[in-house]
């Protein structure tokens, strides 16, 4: 134990030395929250209903490093801290280095390493409330949101302002399990595009689409099982239209098969969420108490299983965000899932979340 405590801090201080001589920044994330259920909860822990169980939680924290090695090299690394079983873990979620091509004219950069998924990563910047929930699609493991791989990202426009496409290779494993389980690769294909760039009242709107081509994280080298039988294929469009600083309204698709293994039929999966909000600021810009509110909305449909009826789930969720000072936000919302399948209640909740940064 001494010595493996000696090692970590010799790392640390070799990474602090490192550090201090690029150009670096540090950045952090904290979401923290309170949530109270507004419909019964059975929980197998105890012997009866429990009405109105509640309870506050860190539901995330990150601590993120940048650092500028040269003119065309940067390297970034993420801590991602979460609880599991009980307890806080701390693991990476990003560790990656960017080199930009001298023949891509600023425009063309390669990505090595433990990175974001980008469709995911565009998504959550869109729907804006990663600290309230995460995208339909990383919320039901369609895809993971940082693998390991290696990407071609090439920025469009003169200004590198219209959008943005890559094509990467990845394990197709997810960071939380990085273990590899069989020898075949995926590829995954991003294209995002900033269409009313143009526009004065419109501009901030963006379109976004993905291809993303695998194979399951399983063993496939018995005999007679192939990489079909445990294919993964996922069709991804988003986007937002967004009118000056009042209004946004976006949406998710997603449209994911699964090979379930030699013989059987793929199953067939979807998940979709529409979103919007209106913020007040516009509204009423004399009033120093709206001119920090929104009001939002989202609602996700879910279907686990196409070919099967009555198994679909619906979420609601709506509420009003406060930003009051830079690096802080809070949302007070309201959460519902109905069930498709009869005889199934809903449930309910209320939640109080806040995300700090820095």
């Amino acid at each position: 134990m001494k010595g493996l405590l000696l090692t970590a801090l010799m790392t640390l201080m070799l990474i602090s030395a490192s550090v201090m001589a690029a150009d670096t920044n540090v950045h952090g994330r904290l979401y923290a929250e309170w949530m109270m259920k507004t419909t019964e909860l059975v929980d197998d822990n105890f012997a009866d209903t429990i009405d109105g169980f509640n309870e506050f939680q860190i539901t995330r924290a990150y601590v993120t490093v940048k650092s500028k090695l040269s003119d065309r090299t940067s390297v970034r690394i993420t801590s991602d801290i979460k609880a599991k079983d009980g307890l806080y873990n701390i693991m990476l979620k990003y560790g990656y280095i960017d080199w930009k091509l001298a023949f891509g004219g600023e425009k063309m950069k390669m990505r090595f390493g433990l990175q974001p998924t980008p469709y995911i990563d565009a998504m959550n910047k869109v729907w804006a409330r990663r600290y309230l929930s995460k995208t339909v699609g990383d919320l039901n493991k369609f895809l993971t949101s940082s693998d390991l791989g290696v990407s071609a990202i090439y920025a469009l426009g003169s200004d590198k302002k219209l959008g943005v496409v890559s094509v990467s290779v990845l394990n197709g494993t997810k960071y939380s399990d990085t273990r590899e389980m069989n020898k075949n690769k995926d590829i995954n294909v991003f294209g995002k595009l900033s269409p009313l760039k143009g526009s004065e009242n419109l501009k901030k709107s963006v379109l976004m689409a993905q291809a993303y081509i695998g194979t399951q994280n399983e063993d496939i080298s018995p005999a007679g099982v192939t990489a079909a039988d445990y294919k993964r294929q996922l069709i991804s469009v988003g986007g937002a239209l967004v009118y000056k600083k009042l209004l946004d309204v976006g949406f998710d698709v997603n449209l994911l098969t699964l090979g379930e293994g030699p013989g059987d039929p793929d199953s067939k999966q979807s998940g979709l969420s529409f979103f919007g909000t209106l913020y007040l600021a516009d509204l009423a810009p004399e009033s120093k108490a709206l001119r920090t509110l929104d009001l939002f909305g989202r609602v996700d449909l879910v279907d686990p299983d196409t070919e099967t009826d009555n198994n679909a789930e619906t979420t609601l969720i709506a509420g009003v965000e406060c930003s009051p000072v830079k690096g802080f936000k809070a949302a007070v919302n309201y959460r519902n899932v109905s069930y498709e399948a009869s005889g199934v209640d809903s449930e309910g909740a209320l939640y109080v979340n806040t995300l700090f940064k820095f």
